[in-house]
């Protein structure tokens, strides 16, 4: 739960300050508080969202090609997996237009390898505090 909250946070400055700075094709139209996090809120979900319709889509083509179509999807998620987050935002920028634009898909890029960034840095503090305290038991 505090990974979550982090990640909406972290998101949130994204969305607000960093994203307008570093990739200018991004912009949210809100102040920080309340909207900022409450869109950061619903953007965790859109992301979660989208990721399991990604994985239930390539579980469906690996199971009717017979596992065949593994031959085509690892290459392209060990190439392609940076564009996942870019995607998060294409399709939050679809559904929310009125607080959130992306102009173009190298704005998304960009701003979805800062996504990737945040999301691996709260995952891997999650993961060695919680290897941390299995040690200490």
């Amino acid at each position: 739960m505090l990974r979550f909250i982090v990640r909406v946070l972290l998101t949130a400055l994204l969305f607000c300050f960093i994203f307008p700075k570093i990739a200018g094709g991004v912009q949210f139209h809100g102040q920080f508080w309340p909207d900022g996090l409450i869109y950061a809120g619903v953007f965790a979900i859109v992301a979660h969202l989208v990721n399991f319709v990604i994985r239930f889509a390539l579980a469906a083509f690996s199971v009717a090609t017979l596992g065949l179509g593994l031959l085509i999807v690892i290459p392209s998620v060990l190439f392609g997996f940076w564009l996942l987050p870019a995607i998060q935002l294409q399709v939050f920028a679809h559904f929310f237009p009125e607080q959130f634009t992306v102009s173009g898909w190298g704005s998304a890029i960009w701003g979805g390898l800062l996504l990737m960034i945040v999301n691996t840095i709260t995952a891997t503090v999650s993961s060695t505090k919680s290897s941390t305290e299995s040690r200490a038991k």
